[in-house]
């Protein structure tokens, strides 16, 4: 059995399911069913974010300043090694930090009066670029620039082609419903007439699964009310 059948038999299966467990329902009067079908579809992610970010710390805010461009002049040339342009990333304004007037803060610990935060916003549909930019991050030690590596540092991806597989998932949906309401109507011995109200639910987009952000899963549910004859 190919993935797509599996896929669709799936569908039904659950739709029917949904409509056995009291999800979907048949009009006293007018003779209708009330049934739910849904379409799944796994892809690859086409964009990838990534902050890439450093601090720089300095007693002296003129050196800061000088520091914070320099820093950031290595920063941009080592993405570019890796195949990444001008557009694959913005170059954010630095957030100052004194730390002197800091109340938080003990004095007598302050390592650098002022701090200075970094952040280049790369995103880009070379993924791999970016990844291996990712990966290698740790040469730029090297020039004095440490990478913050926290949760606010990881990289992200995302999936943007929602609107090109959109009229295929919604047909498949409908589709999958209408073969539902087709069991229920042969168990009760009716036949599928045509489609008096159908809703069509959002559109999911989310990790295929745990821990892998580079495949998702998209996902819709459309309710169709179908008469029965």
């Amino acid at each position: 059995m190919t993935l797509n059948k599996f896929s669709t038999a799936l569908a039904v299966i659950i739709a029917a399911a949904i409509l056995s467990c009291g999800m979907g329902k048949i009009g006293r009067n007018d003779r209708s069913v009330t049934v739910r079908g849904l379409s799944e579809r796994e892809v690859a992610a086409d964009i990838v974010v990534w902050p890439l970010s450093f601090t720089v710390g300095n007693n002296d805010l003129k050196t800061l300043q000088s520091d914070i461009i320099n820093k950031t002049d290595i920063a941009v040339s080592f993405l570019k090694e890796y195949g990444l342009s001008d557009e694959d990333f913005t170059i954010q304004a630095p957030k100052i930090t004194d730390n002197s007037v800091n109340p938080y803060i003990d004095k007598d610990r302050i390592s650098y009066k002022y701090i200075g935060k970094v952040i280049i916003m790369v995103r880009s549909g070379k993924i791999e670029a970016v990844k291996n930019a990712n990966k290698d991050s740790l040469t730029l030690a090297g020039n004095g620039i440490t990478i913050n590596q926290d949760y606010d540092g990881m990289m992200n991806f995302e999936f943007t082609g929602l609107n090109d597989i959109k009229p295929e998932m919604i047909a498949e949906a409908t589709k999958n419903a209408r073969l539902a309401a087709e069991q229920f109507a042969r168990d009760s011995g009716s036949k599928v007439g045509k489609i008096k109200n159908a809703t069509q639910g959002l559109f999911s987009i989310d990790n295929a699964a745990a821990g892998l952000e580079e495949k998702k899963k998209v996902r819709v549910v459309t309710t169709v009310e179908y008469l029965l004859k």
